[in-house]
């Protein structure tokens, strides 16, 4: 996989090189250092390298100063290198193709496009492994001077190494108005539907009783846990009194659905700075959804094996500062707070068992973020110039009533990235 994805990179310079074209090429790295890189109650902390790599070309086969038609080939790449946990190293790799048409007396435009992505793990930690691939079309059109509507709809499949039955065809429609406003306010109106198609059978659990080697113990009780999956950490596995051990039973839902409601309010202060008030609602037709309780811990947001936004309902809300400073820098904050209620998926204790209430999960999280953002160029070598230069923050805690998922945690990232 290692030799196709170079493979791959060196095929799109010698085609892009045949080419009119603007390169546009990114590297740089990313030092994390985060005191919960599960975000669950473990609290594991770790430092991690993430050196990164974007290369791009940009031509427009028209008139050199006509850009009515652009074509946009991409690589993008992205090493996670840990300290302390070296044997959960993994990469994500991303091809991408865009193609834009913009009408200038209307400004109306259309963009079509498509990626393809993977992701690779070593061996032990083999069932984060996907292959995804994608197609998008959009339509920009004003219908007034003021008055934006985006249309767009996304056709994206996604296979897994190790778990098949999460494979899947995802169709998004998409709708955005957004008005602009002589006060320098900003209006934007979201809604989304959400359709995946899983493309092997659904399985859930159905258990077995295995008996202590001497035959004895009165049994842990079966205490059914997540319809996916092992219990927590696999097997209970306590000898001396026996444990459960799950296989699998066909169920009946082959698909599932949501919508996404989004509201969004941007104001200019002043010169230079902004402020955005964010809203989004997730709305369920129907409560199917599949996951894994824990198998593995998810690492720096492969959430989809765990916690796939189809799994809860919920309310997000954000407020946003932007203020640019001198000498070309800027600072940001953002305070988010959000409820997930999960559906058809019971709240555990630490051992895998059901609450005595039988309640679903519930979390409710609050996170503050903060990043301080320079470019910069020395003048002094070639290698020194367009630079930009991030350092950022955050601190957040989540409270659910499923214990493995309370927790609380922070991070900071330093980031230097050279533009050529």
């Amino acid at each position: 996989m290692k030799k196709c994805s170079l493979l791959s990179v060196i095929i799109l310079f010698l085609f892009a090189g045949i080419l009119p074209a603007q390169k546009e090429i990114n590297v740089g790295s990313n030092l994390l250092v985060d005191n919960n890189i599960f975000r669950n109650h473990t609290g594991q902390g770790d430092l991690v390298t993430i050196p990164f790599a974007d290369l791009g070309y940009q031509f427009n086969p028209g008139q050199a100063d006509e850009a009515l038609d652009l074509f946009f080939l991409g690589y993008s790449g992205q090493f996670f290198l840990f300290r302390e946990l070296s044997r959960r190293d993994f990469s994500v790799h991303s091809f991408s193709a865009h193609y834009n048409h913009l009408w200038p007396e209307s400004r109306n435009l259309v963009a079509v496009g498509g990626k393809v992505e993977t992701r690779l793990n070593p061996e032990d930690y083999s069932y984060f492994n996907y292959t995804s691939g994608g197609f998008y079309l959009n339509y920009k059109k004003y219908l007034k001077e003021n008055l934006m509507l985006l249309a767009g709809y996304n056709l994206t499949g996604k296979t897994f190494s190790e778990f098949p039955e999460f494979n899947y065809l995802e169709n998004i429609l998409s709708v955005q108005t957004s008005i602009f406003l002589q006060s320098r306010t900003s209006l934007r109106f979201i809604a989304n539907y959400y359709h995946k198609n899983y493309t092997n059978s659904v399985s859930s659990l159905d258990s077995v009783f295995i008996q202590p080697p001497d035959g004895s113990g009165g049994g842990m009780g079966l205490g059914m846990g997540p319809p996916f999956g092992m219990r927590r950490w696999g097997l209970i596995s306590d000898e001396s009194e026996g444990f459960y051990r799950y296989k699998w039973r066909e169920d009946e839902f082959p698909s599932t659905g949501q919508v996404k409601l989004g509201f969004t309010v941007a104001q200019g202060l002043a010169e230079g700075t902004g402020i955005t008030a964010d809203y989004t609602a997730r709305l369920n037709p129907q409560n199917h959804n599949r996951y894994l309780p824990n198998l593995g811990e998810s690492v720096l947001n492969n959430e989809e094996l765990f916690d796939d936004h189809y799994s809860y309902i919920g309310h997000e809300g954000s407020l946003q500062l932007k203020q640019l400073l001198p000498a070309d820098s800027r600072l940001t904050l953002l305070f988010t707070v959000r409820n997930r209620n999960f559906r058809g998926r019971p709240a555990l204790d630490l051992e895998g068992y059901l609450l005595p209430t039988g309640e679903n999960r519930r979390d409710k999280a609050v996170l503050f973020e903060a990043e301080f953002t320079k470019r910069f160029s020395t003048g002094m070598f070639q290698m020194t110039n367009d630079l930009e230069l991030s350092v950022g923050l955050g601190i957040g805690k989540n409270r659910s009533n499923d214990q493995y998922y309370d927790y609380n945690s922070s991070y900071f990232i330093f980031s230097l990235e050279k533009a050529f």
